[in-house]
């Protein structure tokens, strides 16, 4: 993938049983430090209405250096650490425009 691309980002989240409220309160504050942040064009989280406490969201970012600083960035580290309390398994999409 060149750094010059765009790059596009599918996350399917599959959250605890029971942990739904607690996610949604944290993820949506860990988001609105997101789309603060260089190179975030979008982002948007969605309820998957088939499978039960499963989140998908969509991220567009600039390029691969704007994704890539997000990763290190100081509150997605946070994220990192508090993510465990809620998420069962996430699946991570990296997309390119062809």
């Amino acid at each position: 993938m060149s750094d010059n691309k765009k790059v596009f980002l599918h996350v399917v989240i599959h959250i605890k049983p029971g942990k739904m409220d607690g996610f949604l309160t944290r993820i949506k504050s860990h988001m609105e430090l997101m789309r603060a942040e260089d190179g975030c064009e979008m982002l948007t989280l969605l309820e998957d209405t088939q499978h039960e406490n499963t989140i998908c969201v969509w991220e567009v970012w600039r390029d691969r250096p704007a994704w890539d600083a997000h990763m290190i960035i100081e509150h997605s580290k946070i994220w990192q650490k508090d993510a465990p309390e809620f998420v069962a398994s996430e699946e991570i999409s990296i997309l390119g425009a062809i």
